[in-house]
């Protein structure tokens, strides 16, 4: 790895000075147009808001990368999982256009599904997938059940980065945190491709966070979100060196815990409640409301700096836990620091303060 460490980083600035310039010429061009997202009921800004950040995040992660792939050591980084390249960029062609047609004129949620699976089958083809489950020592071949398994976690892990979305700059904080830890656990596996993503995907998101910070100047809106939740899913289960992928809570997916399990818990929230048909608590299931930790905290506590700060914290205790868990020597702790995150989630989500945290829904 130390042979590209020059090519790395020049890829990690470029990809940050490269978002930084893109996220202003993206909100001059959107304010000028009228592209801002207005405050409602269930949103937590209180001015128009340029968006289509996600644009300049898009620019800033693949700029660079073409730019460095006439450096022969650059190019050695990519060319080495070239069939992983082309299903990134074709899958992520497809969320990309659903997240600026959404941001632009809008869509419902089955459309949304409906193209989110097909970028998911797309990444499956060719590789992203799971191959077996390892139980008391045993390994046990999934088959079809992991090519099923691989496309609900795809779907899962884009919509639940699209839904941690609803902070100024929270989903941009999550993201740096989990893309970061995802490139330490690719350094650790020698896995050249997942770090090469990571890095691009790191530097971009942090040219835009100051852009993005409180009092947010411009939001990254779906096209920002399902794009960053795309390429984190499929790195989560990316196969390095072709070598099987275990359908295991450890490594790359326990660093997105925090997005998924928030989902869960929202998803659990829409679909129960008494004397209700099935039809009913199905539709619940695309309906938004405020449930999600973010709504959450800032009810709690009344500060969205606080709220940032508290689901910040759990995210980098779950990304060094995922880090820990691919460390032979470190496993145990890593799965230990796991335990740990997920029980501060708990108590951060359901537990009460003395004031009102009765939450609603829109």
């Amino acid at each position: 790895m130390a042979q590209y460490l020059i090519p790395l980083v020049l890829l990690f600035a470029a990809s940050g000075l490269t978002s930084f310039v893109a996220t202003g010429i993206v909100k001059r061009a959107t304010l000028r147009i009228g592209l801002v997202d207005q405050p409602d009921s269930r949103k937590i800004h209180v001015e128009a808001t340029p968006r289509l950040g996600g644009l300049a995040i898009i620019f800033g992660f693949g700029f660079p990368l073409l730019l460095l792939a006439g450096n022969p050591k650059a190019a050695e980084l990519v060319t080495k999982n070239l069939s992983y390249l082309f299903a990134v960029l074709a899958s992520g062609s497809l969320i990309v256009g659903l997240g600026v047609y959404d941001d632009l004129l809008g869509t419902n949620a089955p459309k949304k599904f409906i193209v989110q699976t097909a970028a998911a089958i797309i990444l499956v083809t060719f590789g992203f997938h799971f191959d077996f489950v390892s139980l008391a020592g045993r390994n046990f071949n999934l088959g079809l059940l992991g090519v099923i398994a691989s496309v609900f976690w795809i779907v899962g892990v884009i919509n639940a980065m699209n839904f941690i979305d609803g902070i100024d700059s929270l989903a941009t904080v999550v993201s740096i945190t989990i893309a970061v830890s995802f490139a330490a656990i690719a350094v650790f596996r020698a896995d050249v491709f997942s770090l090469v993503i990571m890095t691009a995907l790191a530097g971009s998101l942090i040219g835009f966070y100051p852009w993005n910070k409180p009092p947010a100047k411009i939001f990254m809106g779906d096209s920002g979100s399902l794009f960053i939740g795309l390429l984190l899913a499929a790195i989560s289960i990316a196969r390095p060196s072709k070598s099987p992928t275990a359908l295991i809570i450890g490594g790359p997916m326990l660093a997105l815990a925090l997005p998924v399990l928030d989902t869960l818990f929202v998803m659990r929230a829409r679909i129960s409640g008494p004397h209700a048909s099935f039809g009913s608590r199905l539709s619940r299931v695309f309906t938004a409301d405020r449930n999600h930790i973010h709504h959450v905290l800032v009810a709690k506590y009344g500060s969205i700096a606080k709220a940032i700060f508290g689901i910040w914290f759990v995210t980098l205790l779950f990304a060094v836990a995922a880090v820990m868990t691919v460390i032979q020597s470190t496993k145990r702790f890593g799965y230990a620091a796991g335990l740990i995150g997920i029980l501060l989630l708990v108590v951060m989500r359901f537990r009460r303060s003395s004031a009102n945290t009765q939450t609603h829904e829109a």
